[in-house]
């Protein structure tokens, strides 16, 4: 319901027309009466009806001075003027105040109930376009920060926009900026995370900054790009490490922050391309960096990296790993050092994975291979590192099991060829390794060495000392010169007891009289 004023000075004529109009079936309500301009004013100030049905000759504030009057404060609030004949040319100047229905005196209860009518159309009209308005209002209001967020999207990776659109769509989306230079941050989360975490961050850093110093911000794919009007760079980085701090007291999810050089508008798609070099580069540093393009400007090729892995390989099927270990340091020190591009990176690496699988035994390599899948899911410079390392010490000690079970096998052998024959005074290593194991002497001298931790030569006087003793103590009628000739001295028996003194400190003759 619309509500009514009703202004006459006429107490008569004020009643009789509050009393015969149906207010209500004209969509309105009597809300008050006045009986002279000025009560009508005091109440329009206090009230504020939405129509004013009024005659135009009062004392003191007539009709005419009432409508201009409060047109100047309230020109929303319409009028229905009640004149006489003679009043006509005087309320015409009320019509330059928007007043739109005028009746004559006498009018009846249907001609001020079809004005009533007629102005309650037009103010349903105005109510409906007010409210559409305010629906559109709303509605841009959700929709704008969603188109201004496409717009820079579309602006960083359809290469068809030019500065000039980028003019056009500024006005529209009334981006507030002067400046012609800006930053550009693109942030990318790291291990798994919901699409309310990617939100949340963008929130916090928008809030961080600054919503000043940011006229657009987006998100493409699973990155945050903020554009920021800030000459500092250094300003910014602190703004992100207090973003970090608030973010995390929420969500225990780390990311990386790419913040571009300084550059213009029309130099956006460069600013963008520069952000993605830098997050190739989180793959080098911990989750959580902050990292510039100066961070990457001395970034090697891998055409540099001189590593042919002939030697890692000989390492590795040797079962040595300490060499293996001691290489890979090298090798990754290096990479490290260096910042290879990644993606090489990661080629170079596959390639000496599948070197290095090849070595494996042959029921592993299967499973080593499936792994494949998941080195290239590695996106951390330690976690490609590490498979590394393992998968390179795992072989290594494959071939450490296999050569140390072939060499004790080799060992032994040499050791049930002494035990066989202590007797002949020949024996030798250079003997049993060209004689019976076809070996090298040498390797067969350093591999009995590394097995029994003293050189052959050793080992045959004391094992021949210790068969000595064995059969003087074993026997009561044994003769020196049978025990000489029967542990490889020959027909030198002199020698012999030369020899057992220095091992056991006692003569062969005092030995048998101890005993």
């Amino acid at each position: 319901m619309y509500k009514i004023l009703l202004v006459d000075d006429e107490i008569n004529i004020l009643e009789g027309i509050a009393a015969i109009v149906d207010w209500e079936a004209c969509g309105t309500e009597l809300m008050a009466k006045a009986h002279h301009g000025q009560m009508a004013f005091d109440i329009i100030t206090e009230r504020q009806p939405d129509i004013v049905v009024t005659d135009i000759k009062m004392p003191g504030l007539n009709g005419v001075q009432l409508i201009r009057k409060v047109h100047d404060i309230y020109p929303e609030i319409r009028f229905i003027v009640l004149s006489g004949h003679d009043e006509f040319e005087f309320a015409k100047t009320a019509m330059e105040c928007n007043v739109k229905h005028y009746l004559l005196k006498p009018s009846n209860e249907q001609k001020i109930e079809k004005a009533l009518k007629e102005v309650v159309s037009d103010l349903d009209e105005e109510q409906g376009r007010q409210e559409f308005l305010e629906s559109m209002r709303d509605h841009l209001k959700k929709v704008m920060p969603k188109a201004k967020e496409q717009f820079l999207k579309d602006y960083i990776t359809n290469k068809k926009y030019s500065v000039k659109d980028w003019e056009y769509y500024s006005q529209l989306f009334e981006i507030d900026t002067d400046s012609k230079e800006f930053y550009l941050l693109v942030i990318e989360m790291e291990d798994s995370y919901d699409y309310e975490h990617l939100l949340a961050l963008k929130k916090i850093m928008v809030e961080e900054v600054g919503e000043s110093h940011i006229p657009l911000e987006t998100t493409i794919g699973d990155k945050i790009v903020i554009l920021i009007e800030l000459d500092s760079r250094e300003f910014i980085i602190e703004k992100v490490k207090g973003a970090k701090q608030s973010f995390h007291s929420y969500y225990p999810i780390d990311y990386t922050v790419a913040i571009s050089n300084l550059g213009s508008i029309n130099q956006l798609r460069n600013l963008y391309n520069e952000t993605l070099d830098c997050l190739t580069q989180r793959f080098y540093v911990p989750g959580g960096s902050i990292i510039t393009p100066q961070d990457i400007n001395h970034q090697s090729s891998m055409e540099e990296l001189q590593y042919d892995h002939e030697d890692l390989i000989y390492a590795i099927r040797s079962g040595n790993k300490e060499v293996v270990q001691q290489y890979l340091d090298d090798f990754f020190n290096e990479v490290w050092q260096e910042k290879y591009a990644v993606n090489l990176l990661r080629s170079h690496c596959l390639e000496l994975f599948m070197s290095m699988i090849r070595q494996a035994d042959r029921k592993q390599i299967d499973e080593y291979f499936k792994q494949v899948i998941l080195f290239q899911e590695y996106e951390r410079f330690q976690d490609m590192k590490g498979f590394i390392e393992k998968t390179a010490l795992e072989i290594s000690h494959y071939h450490y099991e296999r050569t140390k079970q072939t060499q004790s096998t080799i060992i032994n052998r040499v050791v049930e060829f002494v035990e066989k024959n202590l007797s002949d005074e020949n024996l030798s290593l250079s003997h049993i390794a060209t004689d019976v194991l076809y070996m090298n002497s040498d390797y067969l001298g350093k591999l009995f060495k590394k097995e029994k931790g003293e050189r052959f030569s050793s080992f045959l006087i004391n094992r021949r000392m210790e068969k000595a003793r064995e059969l003087f103590e074993h026997s009561d009628q044994v003769k020196i010169f049978e025990v000489a000739e029967a542990v490889g001295f020959g027909n030198n028996p002199r020698y012999f007891g030369q020899v057992f003194k220095k091992h056991t400190g006692v003569t062969p003759s005092n030995y048998l009289k101890k005993e």
